[in-house]
């Protein structure tokens, strides 16, 4: 039997370094025990086979998952962001039968999200029956649906005789106030193909009588309603317009 005494221990041995081991098979009744070396890497290597050791490899910033063989470390569908665990991006169903809980960015790509359980809000709030989530600009709340009535926010215009400008704000409502004498504004429209689908409502108080102007126009070779423009001309008027992707159409206009 050999006995290998070293001082002082190591604990970090690397991949090259030999173990000396002690043979105890038995021939005819005796005992060889014969002196053998073993390298670390091979020790390693006999582990992982003859024990079934966990083996396998992924991609840098994926979540792994157990393949088939279930010895194996794959790649799963969930990966996380570079700089940390605070985005996690799932591309497929996720399917969850405990408690989810998440502090970060959950980002889901599939077809659907599914929540047979209770939601909670930022306060760890369940709501009641009939409120709605409503964002408070740092989390969510759970508020009567009445408090989530949608809001409009209005871009403010002030329209002068012979004047005219092009309307580039993001806001879905225009509204419009008159200064000067009589004349005619020309507002016109973003184009109808760069942003389709869109509704924008013109609404106006009372400075703007029926000697006063305000012309919606369509840009370039684009139309609304199959013409160059369409005229507000009282106290308290509005239309709303829609773009169908190639024109402007006039959906709503008060009479």
């Amino acid at each position: 039997m050999a006995i290998i005494y070293s001082y002082p221990k190591v604990t970090s041995p690397l991949a090259t370094d030999v173990l000396v081991l002690t043979d105890t098979t038995l021939t005819a009744g005796k005992r060889k025990n014969k002196t053998k070396s073993l390298a670390m890497s091979d020790l390693a290597a006999y582990v992982a086979s003859s024990t079934s050791g966990i083996t396998g490899s992924g991609t840098l910033n994926t979540i792994p998952l157990f393949t088939p063989s279930g010895v194996k470390l794959g790649d799963s569908i969930i990966t996380q962001n570079i700089s940390g665990v605070s985005e996690i991006t799932i591309g497929g169903r996720l399917s969850v039968t405990g408690d989810l809980i998440v502090d970060g960015r959950a980002d889901f790509t599939g077809l659907y999200a599914r929540f047979s359980g209770q939601i909670q809000d930022s306060n760890n709030s369940g709501g009641t029956a009939g409120q709605v989530l409503s964002s408070t600009g740092t989390g969510v709340e759970w508020v009567d649906s009445s408090a989530a009535i949608t809001k409009l926010i209005p871009y403010f215009q002030l329209a002068t005789p012979g004047g005219s400008a092009t309307y580039t704000q993001p806001n879905n409502i225009v509204d419009f106030d008159w200064s000067g004498g009589s004349g005619t504004y020309e507002y016109i429209l973003p184009s109808a193909t760069a942003i389709p689908y869109r509704t924008i409502r013109f609404v106006n108080n009372s400075t703007i009588t029926a000697s006063d102007k305000i012309h919606i126009t369509a840009p370039g070779t684009e139309t609304i309603d199959g013409g160059a423009f369409y005229s507000i001309n009282k106290p308290y008027n509005g239309c709303a317009v829609w773009s169908d992707g190639v024109q402007w159409i006039v959906i709503q206009a008060k009479a």
